[in-house]
């Protein structure tokens, strides 16, 4: 679910850019507008590989990777709401230039930096859920697609600054949960050699759902089974707590340093975004 809601949000900024290039530039020039949607798509893909195989090298790279893409969406989300005003006629105005160039460029610094994003997000929450749902991610992705192409190539209105309130909450709220994540793997990392890193994570803010052996009969469809133990519906774990674990960073068992983490980082996020908002 929360690979779906990414790859949906950030492809329809990407959409919206394109969208609205394409509806006021001449015909002519179109070409280099998909020209460069193109080369941002083979380049995304290539980055979203070398951040992979990095990501894969090292735990510290794990770590960083959790905190990057924890700032990364807090900016984000500031940076839109400070645009969402000028952000369209700025879009028209680069529309109507003659040079093509311009048009190629602007296009594909748009959706290659929506595409980056992308995939630092998704690989963030590969690192958290142990796992990724790349039918959730491409749904997500064709939906934002669609809606794209209804909005501007068919003139149909939806209310979107309503939707990209409630989305840019959400992704404040997937942000804190990377962080957290990142507090909860530096700790293991720092644990091993050092007894006040250990004791800060030992200092458990609540354990809840704990795994059993074998779940109750009456009850054995709301347990998952996952490496030879079975875990609650609300357990992190669980296929309901996998849920709220991929967009809030719910945890059964977390730190206090964890939840001050998670805390800070949703705190933060909330008042930059309510004052760019202002």
């Amino acid at each position: 679910m929360g690979e779906g809601f990414v790859t949906f949000r950030e492809t329809l900024e990407a959409a919206l850019v394109v969208g609205i290039l394409a509806r006021y530039a001449a015909p002519s020039l179109r070409s280099f507008i998909w020209a460069g949607v193109g080369s941002a798509v083979v380049l995304s893909i290539a980055g979203a590989w070398v951040l992979h195989r990095l990501a894969s090298a090292h735990i510290l790279w794990e770590i960083g990777l959790s905190f990057s893409a924890a700032g990364l969406l807090v900016s984000m989300v500031v940076w839109m709401q400070r645009r969402s005003g000028t952000l369209r006629q700025e879009l028209q105005t680069a529309a109507q230039v003659t040079e093509g160039w311009l048009l190629f460029g602007t296009s594909l610094f748009a959706v290659l930096r929506e595409g980056l994003e992308t995939a630092i997000f998704l690989r963030a929450l590969w690192q958290m859920q142990q796992s990724l749902s790349w039918v959730g991610g491409i749904v997500g992705l064709l939906v934002a697609v669609l809606l794209g192409l209804s909005l501007f190539l068919y003139g149909r209105r939806v209310p979107l600054r309503p939707f990209f309130r409630v989305t840019s909450v959400l992704l404040l709220l997937m942000a804190a949960g990377m962080a957290a994540y990142g507090a909860h793997e530096l700790l293991e990392l720092l644990s091993s050699h050092w007894a006040w890193a250990e004791a800060l994570e030992e200092a458990k803010a609540w354990t809840l759902f704990p795994p059993t052996s074998g779940p109750p009969k009456a009850y054995a469809w709301a347990y998952t089974f996952h490496e030879g133990l079975y875990y609650p519906l609300l357990h992190h774990k669980g296929w309901l707590g996998g849920i709220f674990h991929a967009l809030l960073g719910w945890r059964a068992t977390m730190s206090w340093t964890e939840l001050g983490v998670w805390l800070l980082t949703f705190g933060l996020g909330f008042w930059l975004w309510r004052k760019a908002n202002r």
